[in-house]
């Protein structure tokens, strides 16, 4: 009777517990609507602002902390809102035309891929429909958005990730893959910034199907269409060709990665790799601020400063001090002496890490090297949702040093890195994947 009447005791004062708790959170973080019947979010007292996500869902506070509804532009990038607040991601038909927001939100402009199926949206986020021209090549799109066709030098080419079919076949030649790494991007169409449908391995023979296009061979993998940079494809076969099969990206994980450098890319004189092969070469530390006349940062050769989201422009009405995603855009230039346009460095700090690996422009991992971009996610604290982006410049003793700038902070910062448990990684400038 005793231990029956202690354990009363015990699930009554959880249940208390419990309840209190309960109580306590409620108390400290709610809605509150103002007079005006706008809403805002209290949390320990103080309003929300800017990107608050509330049970899972994202929502929107402006300077004055009012929850937000329809189109917001935050950094230079557009989202919606639903009457309620939350988020929009996917399709979305808006005053009777449709848009596409990604899975953080953000409206997308140009070819969205959608479950396989080629889409485009013009410089409004609008989806285009109809037959229409683009750099120079005419698309016929469905009713429904959904790219049926394009015709480019007067002759009907297949859409992307197209069945290949028997005259494909017939008129093929063959190539090699000559790469100084363990694989190669098969992407769905001729350009650096399109998917990436699957990779073949060093060595292996393709079936090239036309002719080059953008520095792009079109070769079959699996049965349909893809490209692969021709750079990268030999047409007289060397001496370790082996016979690996084309691999799709759900097999891709199963590659074994490999050191060993194919004696083809090798110059017989100096025993070194070729030119045209070298490792991207990085340039001097930089631990002071770059000057107003220095291209890399600003000029609209800059993507960020451009688009005006960088010093000295302003946004919201205030002078903008700096932008993380700015520098690191002009360092990865200057470092390596290549803009990364096709690496998918747009938006937030903290979608660069995706965007990369999406784009599979440079290869990242979790080991910091001097010249990488290291990446924060969004819940870093103090980043307002958008995460933060850095280039490491040198690393000695143990110690890990970076440049920065900030959001309406700074415009340059050289320090030792920090807050590393909020790390996505770091993606390796001098390692691109071709």
């Amino acid at each position: 009777m005793k231990r029956e009447f202690l354990k009363k005791i015990v699930v009554s004062v959880m249940a208390t517990l419990i309840f209190t708790n309960m109580y306590s959170i409620s108390a400290s973080a709610k809605w509150s609507e103002d007079s005006n019947g706008g809403w805002n979010w209290i949390e320990d007292g103080e309003k929300a602002f800017g990107w608050k996500k509330i049970d899972s869902k994202w929502y929107y506070f402006n300077e004055d902390g009012l929850m937000k509804t329809g189109w917001v532009k935050d950094k230079g990038i557009w989202y919606n809102l639903s009457d309620s607040g939350e988020i929009t991601t996917g399709w979305k038909s808006i005053n009777g035309k449709w848009y596409h927001f990604n899975e953080d939100g953000q409206m997308e402009i140009g070819w969205i891929n959608d479950n396989g199926v080629q889409y485009f949206t013009n410089l409004n986020g609008e989806m285009q429909t109809g037959t229409i021209k683009i750099d120079e090549k005419t698309y016929t799109f469905s009713d429904d958005g959904a790219l049926l066709s394009s015709t480019s030098n007067n002759q009907e080419r297949t859409t992307s990730g197209s069945t290949a079919n028997a005259k494909d076949l017939e008129t093929s030649k063959t190539g090699y893959v000559s790469t100084n790494s363990d694989v190669l991007n098969v992407r769905a169409d001729a350009t650096l910034s399109s998917d990436i449908i699957g990779t073949v391995a060093k060595g292996a023979e393709v079936k090239i199907v036309d002719d080059e296009k953008n520095g792009f061979y079109p070769i079959i993998l699996s049965g349909k269409t893809g490209w692969v940079s021709s750079k990268w494809i030999n047409v007289k076969k060397s001496e370790n060709v082996i016979a690996t099969p084309l691999i799709t990206n759900q097999q891709a994980s199963d590659v074994e990665n490999t050191t060993n450098t194919d004696s083809s890319l090798i110059d017989e004189k100096t025993k070194k790799p070729k030119k045209d092969l070298e490792p991207v070469k990085l340039g001097d530390i930089r631990n002071t601020k770059p000057s107003l006349d220095n291209k890399y940062y600003y000029s609209d050769e800059n993507l960020f400063y451009k688009v005006k989201l960088s010093p000295p422009f302003s946004s919201g009405g205030k002078v903008i001090k700096g932008n993380c995603t700015w520098y690191a855009w002009g360092r990865a230039w200057e470092i390596t002496g290549n803009k990364p346009d096709d690496a998918g460095f747009i938006g937030n700090a903290y979608e660069w890490w995706a965007a990369n690996k999406k784009s599979g422009k440079y290869q990242y991992g979790s080991e910091p090297k001097v010249g990488a971009i290291a990446v924060w996610k969004s819940s870093l604290p103090g980043s307002d949702g958008s995460g933060h982006v850095a280039v490491i410049e040198k690393i000695e003793n143990g110690k890990i040093y970076i440049s920065e700038s900030t959001w309406h902070g700074v415009a340059f910062n050289y320090r030792e890195i920090y807050d590393t448990s909020y790390l996505y990684g770091y993606i390796y400038l001098d390692e691109p994947n071709y």
